[in-house]
């Protein structure tokens, strides 16, 4: 059973997976003011399906949600899916169950659900292995597609990283202690940050429940990292990339980023004759899309291959 429920600049989605939790995530329905144009009579632009990153939600993707939907030569829809156990979906029973595989079904559950059989994809971190894994099974009615951050070859440094941190997140006397935290992380890796960034990071990893500051993912995240070995060399998905080749592709790296090589976004442009690279100065994995450029690159993309 779907339900929306208004809030803010966004109204609140649910649906079912098929195995009976709870999802949710947020609408935020194009705005068309006195400037706005369609790209034809008949075809509005494609809305854009935000996939999160591994902890993340669809708060991440706010200032971009409503930069676009609100744009004012093209407005679009913008979907944002909170994956299982994050954000303000139900955590699964089964910690095994949090990997992309059972990701994708859901995200094919969520297109489903709203009817939504036209869309442009933005992923950040493990949202774009969820685009790759999408673009491979469904690739009818996929448009462009926006990887933030992350390529067909996961650098070991940053995946211990972030696996190290999600062992080992503190837990926060308040919204100041979080944000302090962030900083003791983050701030060699993203030099370019205002308090404003500072905060939004912050409401990433964190949220509030019953007057105390809680983690915004399952914890139990942690345990499905266990079978990595990353003395090993970890496995690649450039036979998924093959699935963007006839979708016009942006890729975003952080100028500082641990996690996408530029060696890996030299091939990924070498290989895919559609695309274009850019690149987010003082900030690491992921960048945040809340500075003006990226902001208006995205933006300009998108309506480029309306």
């Amino acid at each position: 059973m779907n339900s929306q429920q208004k809030t803010r600049e966004w109204s609140d989605l649910s649906f079912t997976s098929h195995d009976g939790l709870r999802l949710v995530g947020r609408h935020y329905k194009a705005v068309r003011g006195k400037g706005a144009r369609r790209t034809s009579p008949k075809k509005p632009p494609n809305p854009l399906l935000c996939l999160s990153s591994l902890t993340g939600n669809s708060g991440e993707f706010h200032e971009l949600a409503c930069f676009l939907n609100t744009h004012n030569k093209h407005p679009r829809d913008v979907y944002c899916i909170d994956y299982r156990g994050r954000g303000q979906s139900q955590n699964d029973y089964t910690s095994a169950n949090y990997n992309s595989y059972v990701e994708l079904r859901d995200i094919l559950d969520f297109l489903v659900s709203f009817d939504l059989p036209h869309f442009d994809i933005i992923g950040s971190s493990r949202g774009g292995i969820n685009a790759m894994l999408l673009a491979s099974v469904r690739p009818s009615g996929l448009g462009s597609l926006i990887l933030n951050d992350l390529g067909p070859v996961l650098e070991p440094g940053g995946v211990a990283r972030v696996l190290g941190y999600l062992a080992n997140m503190p837990q926060p006397a308040s919204w100041a202690d979080a944000i302090q935290i962030m900083r003791s992380m983050y701030e060699t890796s993203f030099t370019a940050l205002d308090e404003g960034d500072w905060k939004a990071f912050a409401q990433r990893y964190y949220k509030e429940q019953d007057g105390h500051l809680v983690a915004s993912y399952d914890t139990r995240l942690r345990l499905t990292s266990r079978h990595l070995n990353l003395q090993k060399t970890l496995p690649d998905m450039w036979r998924q990339y093959l699935a963007l080749l006839n979708h016009p592709l942006l890729i975003i790296r952080g100028e500082n980023s641990d996690m996408l090589s530029r060696k890996t976004v030299e091939q990924m442009r070498t290989l895919h004759w559609h695309s274009r690279a850019v690149t987010v100065p003082g900030q690491g994995h992921a960048p945040l899309l809340r500075d003006q450029p990226s902001l208006q690159t995205i933006g300009a993309f998108l309506a480029e291959h309306d």
